[in-house]
């Protein structure tokens, strides 16, 4: 067990950002469900995560990495340990040269400007990202992606800063990425910390990149919007879909508290009528319990839920 008076004094000691106690987690989630951090700490230089890395190496508290909050669940009541925002780090700089462009993104820079600014400039790359919220960091770390193109096709570099507190650069290759996954990097017990990252784009005719964007619209077309959602519940097992095994094993419509499953599709859950955190949970729980009894596939949640003993 972590001493809480020592890190908590070293951390405000050594830290030139706030940190704030009790912060409330529930307006930080696209969900807005969640209670409050022990910890909460937005950085905007890179030596604070630096120095806050150095003091868990040697202290050991939980620590939680947040990026646009549009895909976790917070547990309800106090969260142990420390959240991390990454919102404040949102530089990038794009580099031309002949066909092929480099952006280099930190971590908290929003995906849909990715996808915008390689549009306007014409290059492709970021297409399947249309409709995809949150931020690069957090994009790199789920290895966030549509069809069969993800954030891990784009990576040439990762920028990290590695447990100890020192900074690493990864080249392609020497990391491993695949459906929903990156190697480097966890929200549940974080190693490494997403600085920023290289991706590369290639040069094409305007036509082809509104082509291959209008593809993307389409195929997101059929999920639901302007409801409090955390994107996909589960991800897709090998060779199917988790949105209709949801779907024969009759999950849609079910609700606990105020968490319901859409009615238009099943791998969506809501926060309807003000939803807890716990509400979210068991109904994550009954869904996979549910298709687990008539399928015989068990769900992989795609949602991070963080605080939850289970």
């Amino acid at each position: 067990m972590w001493k809480s008076d020592v890190w908590k004094s070293e951390l405000k000691k050594n830290l030139a950002c706030p940190v704030e106690e009790k912060r409330e987690l529930a307006p930080l989630s696209t969900l807005g469900v969640g209670g409050r951090s022990e910890l909460f700490v937005e950085p905007t230089e890179m030596r604070d995560v630096s120095v806050l890395f150095q003091i868990r190496n040697k202290e050991r508290f939980p620590l939680y990495i947040l990026g646009g909050g549009t895909n976790v669940v917070f547990a309800d009541g106090e969260l142990k340990g420390v959240v991390l925002s990454t919102r404040r780090f949102r530089g990038w700089r794009w580099d031309v040269e002949d066909t092929v462009a480099i952006l280099e993104a930190e971590a908290g820079c929003a995906l849909p400007s990715v996808v915008s600014h390689t549009r306007k400039e014409g290059f492709t790359g970021a297409e399947f990202a249309q409709g995809i919220p949150g931020t690069v960091g957090g994009a790199v770390a789920g290895n966030s992606g549509a069809g069969t193109k993800s954030m891990g096709d784009l990576l040439e570099e990762v920028t990290a800063i590695e447990e100890d507190g020192s900074v690493r650069k990864w080249k392609r290759g020497e990391f491993d990425y695949s459906y929903r996954h990156c190697s480097l990097f966890s929200s549940f017990s974080p190693g490494h910390f997403l600085a920023s990252c290289k991706m590369k784009f290639r040069k094409v005719p305007f036509t082809e990149v509104e082509q291959n964007l209008e593809v993307f619209r389409r195929a997101r077309a059929s999920q639901p919007r302007g409801v409090k959602s955390a994107g996909c519940a589960f991800k897709n097992p090998r060779g199917d879909s988790a949105g209709r095994l949801l779907d024969i094993s009759g999950c849609k419509g079910l609700r606990v508290g105020g968490a319901v499953v859409s009615e238009l599709h099943a791998n969506f859950v809501f926060n309807r009528d003000n939803a807890t955190a716990t509400d979210i949970f068991r109904l994550i729980e009954s869904c996979r319990d549910i298709v687990f009894q008539k399928t015989g596939v068990r769900l992989e949640p795609e949602i991070k839920l963080l605080g939850f003993e289970s």
